[in-house]
């Protein structure tokens, strides 16, 4: 075993079962590793919003997905309507996603270089998207910035909430709490800004400053490290590849760094 993150604690805002794989490498290089997911995905099955949609999708050019979890909740509304996708195409957001994808046979022909909303709007302005329709199945907290690209560059977008993010219940979560008090982690890794903020309120953090002082946080993305940012925290790791396996690597190149420079 590579003692590199011998001692180490890392504390990961996802459950075991979502980020083990991506983040095992990290426990193989000696780090211990809490799972920690503040975030909670409640489907919408039922929504006029939605109901048209379904009506309409033998209409729809292109199918985009912004998270492993609109992946996972489509799919199975995908089963529930038996909706025919051989003539759309799949676009999505990022590598994890796009292995989401995947995992329920699912092709993905669109995926951007740079993981995020503005970098998938990048993409698209390769191809003539006037008059094409766009159908997102995302979040109800999910941000305007993907629908505002796309409709500018002239597509017709249908954006429809397939799911909600609630907070976690701590009772939920007591082992994990535990864990979190009597082993503060050396590192925090947060997968999106409701993440974090569920993490404060689920620890009770009432000062973060005092919380994070001499502690390393990751952030999985940049609209994570900047919600992050606005609380006056410094964020010192975020991947080049938004996505876990990109932090897990991200926290290697780190702390190697670090070894060097010690």
């Amino acid at each position: 075993m590579n003692s590199l993150l011998k001692n180490k604690t890392i504390l990961v805002t996802k459950s075991k079962e979502e980020a083990f794989k991506s983040v095992s490498i990290l426990a193989d290089h000696g780090a211990e590793l809490i799972f920690f997911p503040t975030i909670k995905v409640v489907p919408i099955f039922n929504s006029p919003e939605l109901d048209e949609a379904i009506k309409m999708f033998n209409n729809f050019d292109y199918l985009v997905f912004t998270s492993s979890n609109a992946v996972e909740v489509f799919a199975e509304i995908m089963q529930r309507y038996r909706l025919n996708l051989s003539k759309v195409k799949i676009a999505a957001v990022g590598k994890s996603t796009a292995d989401e994808c995947e995992s329920f046979g699912l092709t993905v022909t669109i995926l951007p270089d740079e993981f995020s909303a503005s970098g998938l709007v990048k993409k698209f302005s390769e191809i003539d998207l006037k008059n094409k329709k766009i159908f997102i199945p995302g979040s109800s907290l999910s941000r305007g910035e993907l629908n505002m690209g796309l409709s500018e560059l002239g597509a017709q977008v249908f954006s429809v909430p397939v799911y909600d993010v609630v907070q976690n219940e701590l009772s939920d979560l007591k082992n994990e709490h535990k864990q979190i008090q009597k082993k503060h982690p050396n590192v925090f890794v947060f997968t999106s800004p409701s993440a974090f903020s569920n993490f404060l309120t689920l620890m009770n953090v009432t000062d973060p400053d005092k919380f994070f002082d001499a502690h390393i946080i990751c952030a999985i993305g940049t609209t994570t490290e900047n919600a992050i940012r606005k609380k006056g925290l410094t964020v010192h790791i975020v991947p080049d590849t938004f996505s876990l396996n990109g932090v897990s690597e991200a926290i290697i190149k780190y702390f190697q760094v670090t070894a060097n420079v010690a």
